[in-house]
């Protein structure tokens, strides 16, 4: 995978939380802040860090920010302040930018102006403890769009056994499994190379993409299956 170039603008704990992550992967970080102790403080991690106004352009250009193939706007708290970055960061001609919006108002005015996704944290973190707490047979699930999810589960018992073809849980319930991982052991490696003749296991974690009337519908689908 070739290394991407990704800009952060604003390292609150959205934003340097991000970073961190994307360290981990090598990526080419580009972090703005107007804190000094901020940049200061992610200085080992990143190629680049800026002190300075996210909301000025010359300031964005001279930190490299139009070389970035994603840039996050990771300050949701001043809606001119967003505009303004998202605005900057398309005219440096950046392909693909990420914005944090607080509320549903502000969400619809970075869509407008020009950002590839804008995303609420709070809500979407939410929405996936709320449903987490619904289908106790999941581990984990993340919302992708207001439609689609990633879900992590264990096998119900009624597919301990059973192949993959056996179930065809994507044809009968729009259920597209992608990966599966041991529960248990220091090798949880996700592997997604799965064959008609898998078989399911009480010792493993399936990881699958379905639509959310089957996420609100999970147990009574899974269990239905024979």
């Amino acid at each position: 995978m070739p290394v991407q170039t990704i800009g952060i603008l604003g390292l609150g704990v959205f934003g340097t939380n991000i970073a961190k992550t994307l360290a981990k992967y090598n990526s080419h970080i580009i972090a703005v802040d107007n804190h000094e102790s901020q940049i200061n403080q992610m200085e080992a991690i990143l190629a680049r860090g800026v002190v300075g106004d996210i909301t000025d352009k010359d300031l964005l250009r001279a930190a490299g920010i139009g070389s970035c193939d994603t840039v996050v706007v990771a300050t949701g708290n001043n809606l001119e302040s967003s505009v303004l970055a998202v605005l900057h960061c398309k005219a440096l001609g950046v392909p693909k930018v990420i914005a944090k919006a607080k509320s549903k108002t502000t969400r619809e005015v970075l869509l407008k102006i020009g950002a590839d996704r804008v995303i609420s944290p709070e809500r979407e973190t939410g929405i996936s403890l709320a449903k987490h707490l619904l289908h106790h047979d999941t581990t984990e699930l993340i919302e992708l769009d207001g439609n689609i999810s990633i879900v992590e589960f264990q096998p119900p018992a009624k597919w301990i056994g059973k192949t993959l073809a056996q179930l065809n849980p994507r044809q009968k319930y729009m259920m597209n499994i992608i990966g599966y991982r041991s529960k248990y052991g220091s090798d949880r490696q996700l592997h997604i190379q799965l064959s008609p003749d898998y078989t399911f296991n009480e010792d493993e974690l399936i990881m699958a993409v379905m639509d959310n009337n089957t996420v609100d519908h999970f147990e009574e689908y899974t269990n239905k299956i024979l």
